[in-house]
């Protein structure tokens, strides 16, 4: 079976579980925390950048 047809199945299983709210919201959520990476990475970078400017 192809790897993109086990995700499909996964998916399906985990609505079929859960329902579809709680599939979507995990979903979700694992959207924004990539987001909110890259978000603390650009907050780290401009701490660095402001404290080498200070000195």
């Amino acid at each position: 079976m192809e790897p993109r047809a086990d995700i499909f199945i996964t998916i399906i299983e985990m609505i079929e579980n859960v329902g579809f709210p709680i599939f979507i919201s995990l979903f979700l959520l694992h959207r924004m925390e990539a987001k909110l990476n890259a978000v603390v990475q650009a907050v780290n970078q401009l701490t660095a950048v402001l404290t080498q400017k200070n000195h």
